[in-house]
């Protein structure tokens, strides 16, 4: 397509000559001279700028408030309030492939009462159980195993090897990624008179709503009794264990290594970076950050940036590491004053 077309496909406003030819989008730096790449802040923009004789690109994305530096006078741009969203979606327009049914494989193990919706892609050595339905357009790729009584909404693409015990429900246009487990037992027992551990049984279920993604190797435990429940356009990486009866929020955002804690709450727009873990429990407000290797030992107000082990404000946290790094010399400098005194 000409840039024109793809500034109002992606929604920017065009600096610049609309017909010349873009083929594609890469990496700042690696672009050629027919594709486009993206400038979020200054600096990346300065080492645009560097290296300005040697970078070539059709037109660069970025900010409106960037694009006033003299030497981008003769470069096409394409403004736009939030370049990497107007990148992700020129991503799309390069790269997303229509959906083309494969049809159900002959060898489908299906149970009695369970039902396929229309125009679905069934891969080789997927097993459904009874009474279970698959919602129109469905992607199961090859050893997806789903229980009884399950749901699986439209639109929706499970990778190869992921189980989803049963009574579990997935919504519409979900992504679930190779080795996820879905309802497994929550972690749940309690010692008898002889010490010996007696399980809980678990007999709720786990709920994904639609437009959910979950990276490969996560597991969503069932709950004890009632919900887990994961609400609407959530986002996990990779390697997340999220414990029974958790509840967490629409448009949620987490890295890898995190775990979360049997009844753990998190509102919606929350951001949790990699290897934090939480109390059982506990509750993390709307549009909360929680920066990496945080222990949640506590419950986080809405709208808050916490770290650090025990969790605390971010800021009072980066402080106190300041000081942890000045404890040898301040140590040495109270036993000469203590010297001194005697």
């Amino acid at each position: 397509m000409n840039l024109a077309e793809l500034s109002n496909f992606i929604g920017t406003e065009l600096r610049g000559d609309g017909t010349i030819e873009v083929t594609g989008v890469a990496a700042l730096g690696a672009t050629t001279a027919s594709e486009i790449t993206f400038i979020a802040d200054a600096t990346k923009l300065s080492h645009w700028l560097e290296h300005v004789d040697e970078f070539v690109a059709a037109a660069l994305i970025l900010p409106a408030r960037l694009a006033e530096h003299e030497a981008l006078a003769a470069t096409p741009l394409l403004l736009a309030k939030d370049a990497k969203l107007a990148f992700a979606r020129a991503i799309q327009a390069f790269h997303a492939k229509p959906y083309e049914a494969r049809g159900v494989s002959e060898d489908l193990q299906i149970g009695g009462g369970s039902t396929l919706g229309a125009d679905c892609s069934i891969h080789p050595r997927v097993t459904i159980g009874r009474d279970s339905m698959i919602g129109d357009r469905v992607t199961l790729h090859p050893g997806v195993v789903i229980g009884d009584r399950c749901r699986v909404g439209d639109d929706s693409v499970i990778f190869s090897n992921v189980s989803v015990y049963d009574d579990c429900e997935l919504g519409a246009r979900c992504r679930i990624h190779s080795g996820v487990v879905v309802g497994a037992d929550g972690f749940s027992f309690t010692p008898d008179e002889e010490g010996h551990q007696y399980k809980l049984l678990q007999v709720g279920r786990v709920v994904i709503e639609d437009e959910v993604e979950i990276g490969a190797n996560c597991c969503v435990d069932r709950a004890g009794f009632g919900e887990t429940r994961i609400r609407r356009g959530a986002k996990f990486d990779n390697l997340i264990q999220i414990g029974h009866n958790c509840d967490l929020g629409e448009d949620t955002v987490v890295a890898a290594l995190t775990g979360f804690s049997g009844g753990a709450t998190v509102g919606r727009n929350v951001i949790i970076a990699g290897q934090v873990g939480t109390n059982q429990h506990i509750s993390i407000g709307d549009r909360a950050i929680v920066t990496a290797r945080t222990g949640v030992t506590k419950s986080v107000e809405a709208g808050k940036i916490v770290g650090g082990l025990p969790v605390q404000d971010h800021m009072k946290w980066r402080r106190l590491q300041a000081l942890i790094a000045k404890l040898p010399e301040l140590f040495e400098r109270v036993k000469k004053l203590e010297k001194s005194s005697q």
